[in-house]
């Protein structure tokens, strides 16, 4: 029954349009407003260590490394439930490492601060349209709402 249920939602998740969602699948953005454009290559190779690291914590899905201009750049990554980015916190030691090296690149403002911030977001909406080479959205989306249905 629930290979059904779960074949049904992917085939509804095929037709062309906006598809609203009940899901848990959540997606993390951050951004760094660096104080050097060398920094970019810096914090590139942070986060690719960092990245490395995250394949192997259960939950996470896919992630990636934006760049808006040479000195801001961020981190997006997509994971199954908001509860295994608390896991990742504590699994991947780098992550702080990481994230210590990059507060003495990142731009400070006075009475504004440093120029870092992080959002989390949950899929609501998608489109038909989820192709990302060998990373099956579709079929993680399709998942997560059988599994909420089920919660239900």
């Amino acid at each position: 029954m629930l290979y059904d249920e779960l074949d049904e939602k992917v085939s509804q998740l095929r037709t062309p349009g906006d598809h609203n969602i009940e899901s848990s699948v959540t997606c993390v953005v951050t951004r760094f407003g660096l104080r050097n454009p060398l920094f970019l290559l810096f914090t590139y190779l942070d986060y690719r260590r960092v990245a490395k690291k995250a394949v192997h914590v259960p939950g996470h899905l896919r992630s990636a490394f934006l760049i808006e201009n040479r000195l801001t750049c961020y981190s997006l990554s997509i994971w199954s439930d908001p509860k295994s980015i608390t896991v990742f916190g504590g699994a991947v030691g780098i992550h702080v490492t990481a994230a210590r090296r990059l507060f003495g690149r990142i731009s400070f403002t006075p009475g504004r601060g440093p120029e870092i911030w992080s959002t989390k977001w949950t899929l609501r909406s998608i489109s038909n349209n989820l192709n990302w080479s060998d990373f099956d959205l579709r079929g993680v989306v399709a998942q997560s709402a059988v599994e909420t249905d089920e919660r239900s």
